[in-house]
Order: structure tokens, then C-alpha cells, then sequence
């Protein structure tokens, strides 16, 4: 039978706390446990921890697993220190489980195929229109500058 040392949610909609339970590892988050350990209170200032370091070093002692946020609350109050102490090949396997995966090695399916730009959707990367500035009027007037028979085709559409 696997035990875990985990949380168990309690409290209204919106304002939880937490006990600190010894659980078979197959019941359910706030299903049947074995012991109550410990509580947890999240928010209130500064937050309230209070586990049972007798009953807590009990259960780790005899192969129960604290789950992530267990282990910090236990490593806050000192409780996993005390358990180290005892177990030193806790924190061996603790520092093998942290360790960061290294990079993989490339595939060998070949070069990655690049979606073109036209079927990429367009909806994430919208902007607004903007309006004009003076630097677009000097641009339009030297364009203008440059090409002196677009503005009287210009001036001839507008007057028809």
C-alpha cells in the first residue's frame, strides 16, 4: 500500500485551507485518508503551518511520499532537515529527481518544414490602422517632388 503525505482542501469557495494527511496514493484529492498530520492556511498573514514533526518523521520513516507542495511546507518548518539528517540518501535522491533534463539529441527525420507566411493565421497578430504622421506627409510630398505628372492625373480624377 503507497502512502503519500499530502494536502487536503478544505474551506469555503475562494477561501481555502489545507490539512496535512497521510492518504493511500489511489484515494482521491479530499476522499478517505489514514492520519491527520498537520494544516495549512495559505491566507492568512504570514501563512500558518503547523505540521506534527513526531508523526510526520513516523510516516517518512516508514516509506510514506510527500507530495511537491508538502515537502516546502516540511522544508519551511524543518521537518525534512530533521528527515535527512536520519536519511541522507532522501536528499541523493532528491537532488537526482531536481537535476535539469539535458538537451536531447537531434532527430534524424531531417530539416523542419516553416509554415508560409500566407497560412498563418492572421487574427493574434491584427493592428490597428494607423493614421498619418509628418513623416509620411514629407514622404508624399517628395514622392510628389519626384513625379510631378502623377499629381496632375491626380487633380484631372478629381476634378471629373
Amino acid at each position: 500500500m503507497a502512502t503519500r503525505i499530502r494536502l487536503r482542501r478544505m474551506g469555503a469557495n475562494k477561501r481555502p485551507f489545507y490539512r496535512v494527511v497521510v492518504a493511500v496514493q489511489r484515494s482521491p484529492r479530499d476522499g478517505r485518508f489514514i492520519e491527520n498530520i498537520g494544516k495549512y492556511h495559505p491566507l492568512l498573514d504570514p501563512s500558518l503551518i503547523e505540521i506534527d514533526q513526531e508523526r510526520a518523521l513516523y510516516w517518512l520513516g516508514v516509506g510514506a511520499q510527500p507530495s511537491r507542495q508538502v515537502r516546502n511546507l516540511m522544508t519551511k518548518v524543518g521537518i525534512w532537515d530533521e528527515f535527512v539528517k536520519v536519511r541522507p540518501s532522501a536528499a541523493d535522491a532528491e537532488r537526482k529527481r531536481s537535476r535539469p533534463v539535458g538537451k536531447t539529441a537531434p532527430t534524424k527525420a531531417g530539416p523542419a518544414t516553416t509554415v508560409p507566411q500566407a497560412t498563418r493565421a492572421t487574427s493574434a497578430t491584427h493592428t490597428a490602422p494607423t493614421t498619418p504622421t509628418a513623416e509620411d506627409d514629407e514622404r508624399s510630398a517628395s514622392q510628389a517632388d519626384a513625379d510631378p505628372g502623377a499629381e496632375a492625373t491626380e487633380e484631372g480624377s478629381a476634378g471629373a
